[in-house]
């Protein structure tokens, strides 16, 4: 008996009369500040990540100038992989703070910690002034990075998730994103501009360390931002009673694995587009295309612009139209279209480039704009950090981490420009196969284990008339 009330428990029922006064009110503009304040942490790491990639050719040469010119960009890549690891880690130990003690100081802590990173990765010396140091510290510093990024992304998705409206939840949602892509234009400005104004020697002897100094202030001013953010409204309102069980991570395999497998999926998916757009892509155009550093980053830059409006839609659209048919979209183009995409980018003529740069860019707008508020909404607000922090971390190390190694990896071994839309088409497919068969849509829906959010009157009335159906995370465990 004590198991089946630990089971119920943790899948978030409770047999209780419905308490209109749990219903969360929520101010949209309130809402909409913090989407602000956890977009300007995910533009910071994105502005690293961005920097990192934009910047690969200098860096492997300033850190890997002993080994083979076409092994320089891989083992640079590899470094960037091999970081990864530490990532889950990182999810653990801020995800445990974040149930336990509340969302706001994991955000406040993890912009930190990401900013003095990147910081030093701008000051690090160089294998010609250290030897072989240079590229154990350049490690060293990608770790700290992902350290921090393994609390970060998760933190801010479940905060906006748990701050926002659920009829507006994926609109909102979609804020987080437009950080990730706004830290990615910031990048890829900066280093055009520094590649426009500074000869290669100048470059690689000083001036790729200024964009990485010049992420300092900025995360003093997302530092800011969040110390002024209240706790979100479904965190200090779970529906738990005071009493506190703590539940192992077996337990929330055991109980929540098919919702696991799921969001394993679409953080897959998630990663191995950003990751292959943002980071692998600025240096494929700029040494597999031979494009240079200057085109490169303009091209770089435009994709992204025109990808903000796309995010905010989908984001906006899946409101309306469910979000599962707005990722089924994704795997559906990515599918059919990959390999005409790289074959367009292949032809050594700039409007093709742009149009194959373009197709990416739509299909992956569909992830960016709806997985940010799909992922949080899989899991109970008891364990919702704690699941997906893990999940995520676990995926982003795999699929994210490894993406631009794997990718650079496919062209170099076999010669195909090509390569990487094989490997895009073939996880897409597997993609669609398994959401099309083991996912519910969760729009417009109350989070599982928490009363509804709403933002005015009418939706509060609404709520109150439906009972059943502002709970209906309940019927999840009486039909199991």
């Amino acid at each position: 008996m004590l198991c089946y009330i630990n089971r119920q428990k943790l899948r978030g029922v409770f047999f209780v009369k419905f308490k209109k006064e749990k219903v969360n009110k929520v101010d949209s503009d309130q809402a909409k500040k913090s989407v602000v304040a956890t977009g300007i942490g995910n533009a910071i790491e994105w502005f690293d990540f961005g920097l990192y990639a934009q910047l690969a050719v200098v860096i492997s040469a300033n850190f890997f100038g002993n080994l083979p010119q076409e092994m320089q960009i891989v083992s640079t890549f590899a470094v960037f992989a091999f970081a990864f690891i530490v990532r889950p880690i990182g999810g653990i130990f801020f995800s445990h703070i974040g149930d336990k003690y509340g969302r706001k100081i994991v955000l406040s802590s993890t912009i930190l910690l990401m900013a003095a990173s990147t910081l030093m990765l701008g000051l690090l010396p160089t294998q010609e002034q250290i030897g072989i140091w240079a590229p154990i510290l350049l490690l060293v510093v990608r770790m700290i990075q992902s350290f921090s990024t393994g609390g970060e992304y998760a933190g801010a998705m479940t905060y906006i998730a748990e701050s926002s409206p659920d009829k507006t939840r994926g609109k909102l949602g979609s804020g987080l994103e437009i950080g990730t892509l706004a830290g990615s234009i910031m990048a890829a400005a900066l280093a055009g501009l520094m590649y426009a104004l500074l000869n290669d020697q100048q470059m690689q002897d000083w001036g790729w360390r200024i964009p990485f100094i010049l992420a300092a202030p900025l995360g003093i001013v997302g530092i800011f931002l969040r110390t002024g953010l209240d706790e979100s409204p479904a965190y200090e309102s779970t529906l738990e009673e005071k009493e506190e069980l703590e539940y192992s991570y077996l337990d929330i395999f055991k109980y929540y694995w098919k919702d696991i497998i799921v969001c394993f999926t679409g953080v897959a998916f998630l990663n191995v587009a950003n990751y292959m757009v943002l980071s692998f892509m600025p240096s494929f155009l700029n040494s597999t295309i031979d494009l240079g550093g200057t085109m490169s980053s303009i091209l770089s830059t435009v994709t992204m612009l025109v990808m903000i409006p796309a995010v905010f839609f989908f984001g906006w659209y899946s409101d309306k139209i469910g979000n599962k048919n707005a990722i089924l979209f994704g795997f559906i183009g990515f599918s059919l279209f990959s390999v005409l995409a790289f074959w367009l980018m292949s032809i050594p003529m700039i409007p093709s480039i742009i149009l194959g740069l373009f197709i990416i860019a739509l299909f992956m707008s569909t992830f960016e704009g709806v997985m940010p508020s799909v992922l949080p909404s899989m899991f109970h607000t008891k364990v919702r950090l704690r699941t997906l922090s893990l999940v995520y971390n676990i995926g982003a190390a795999i699929f994210g981490g490894l993406t631009p190694f794997i990718l650079s990896m496919l062209v170099e071994t076999t010669g195909q420009d090509i390569a990487p839309s094989y490997y895009l088409m073939f996880i897409n497919v597997v993609g669609l196969i398994i959401f099309l068969t083991m996912f519910k849509s969760t729009s417009n829906k109350s989070l599982r284990g928490n009363y509804p959010n709403v933002e005015n009157q009418e939706d509060y009335e609404d709520v109150i008339q439906n009972p059943k159906d502002a709970l209906w995370w309940e019927d999840e465990v009486k039909e199991n």
